[in-house]
């Protein structure tokens, strides 16, 4: 058996899908017999749940040097008995774990979720391209310049990184990092508690039965095209009124998750997603997807087979998508008879795979 340390930016009570994802793996790894302990950033205000393994929170400070040396010093002090590190990003729980890290000779372990440098750049208004285009610039502001070299140090130093998706993988190998280090894990997404029939959950939700309904979710965020599609639907609905655009942006999961049953088609126009966990819920709810045949997408949906796949923020290409779900009914059946993810996406799966490559150290 294993002694493992997972290094988490945000654990429940938080919200977001590394708190979920390191409470699940912790669990998990725990009731097959390794020792596990778990240090993490916290609120002062907020409790920690109740769990079968160690969490040592490190509480959360406006000055963000201070946190990181604590974080730091915690990793040391509970690393030093671990045969691993799994840190669970490559900024701020990962450049302290790989600091105490290297300082302890331990192997240290990475989840790349995504490229903080580009996001950070993005929401900073350092630049609007997309994230493939950002990987190729010839220079980048100061602050954003010293993010990359950390997240690069870190990759460089790790044994082992973890992507959600084969698109990830090409991303770090894109910042100079060996392939052979690099293993794709999907994502175990949740099934949706959903008990509701279409039917019913637009009787619920008051929905007119002849409404076209089209549902969308995502952090409020550039890259997300909300706009685009908002335009695209209004323009639509000059000549079909029956038409309707849903937008969700920080709704309860469930509330998400029954306006998804309603729906007669979800969109997401998105110009990135690293590995999507929505589309795989929209895929187990059963209702038809068109998304962007960017990043990860079209490693979840095949265009033609289980939904439509079209250019990012193209008015006349996502147009033409809706009206052919519209008027096609048995298109959208064959979507939703072709909507069961795979087996790579079940959660025993990723628990073994990732067991696996872990215990290997």
């Amino acid at each position: 058996m294993s002694k493992i340390l997972i290094a988490t930016g945000i654990f429940p009570p938080d919200v977001g899908g590394p708190a979920t994802y390191s409470r699940a793996l912790s669990g998990e790894l725990a009731k097959r017999g390794h020792s596990v302990d778990v240090v993490t950033y916290a609120d002062k205000d907020k409790n920690l749940p109740q769990t079968d393994f160690p969490v040592t929170r490190i509480i959360r400070s406006r000055f963000k040097p201070w946190h990181y040396w604590k974080f730091y010093r915690a990793v040391v002090r509970l690393g030093a008995n671990t045969d691993l590190i799994y840190a669970q990003g490559q900024v701020s729980e990962g450049y302290p774990a790989f600091m105490a890290a290297r300082y302890l000779k331990k192997p240290l372990a990475v989840k790349i979720t995504g490229d903080y440098s580009w996001e950070r750049a993005v929401n900073s208004g350092y630049t609007d391209v997309l994230i493939d285009e950002f990987q190729n610039l010839k220079d980048y502001p100061p602050a954003i310049k010293r993010m990359r070299k950390v997240q690069e140090a870190v990759c460089r130093h790790a044994a082992l990184i973890i992507t959600p998706s084969e698109y990830l993988k090409k991303i770090v190998i894109g910042w100079g990092i060996k392939p052979e280090k690099i293993k794709v894990i999907y994502n175990a997404v949740e099934m949706p508690e959903m008990k509701l029939s279409k039917d019913e959950a637009r009787e619920k939700l008051e929905i007119d039965k002849h409404t076209f309904l089209i549902v969308s979710s995502g952090r409020n965020v550039p890259w997300k095209g909300f706009a685009l599609l908002e335009e695209a639907v209004q323009e639509l609905q000059i000549t079909r009124p029956e038409i309707s655009l849903k937008i969700l942006h920080n709704s309860p999961r469930q509330q998400l998750h029954e306006y998804i049953r309603a729906a007669d088609a979800y969109v997401l126009n998105t110009g990135y997603e690293g590995l999507s966990n929505t589309l795989v819920e929209v895929l187990r709810l059963g209702t038809p997807i068109i998304t962007t045949r960017v990043c990860g997408n079209p490693e979840i949906i095949s265009d033609g087979v289980n939904g439509l796949l079209v250019d990012y923020n193209s008015k006349e290409q996502l147009t033409s998508a809706i009206l052919d779900l519209k008027n096609d009914p048995a298109l959208r059946q064959k979507f939703i008879d072709n909507s069961v993810p795979g087996a790579r996406f079940q959660f025993d799966y990723m628990i073994n795979e990732t067991e696996k490559v872990l215990c290997a150290f």
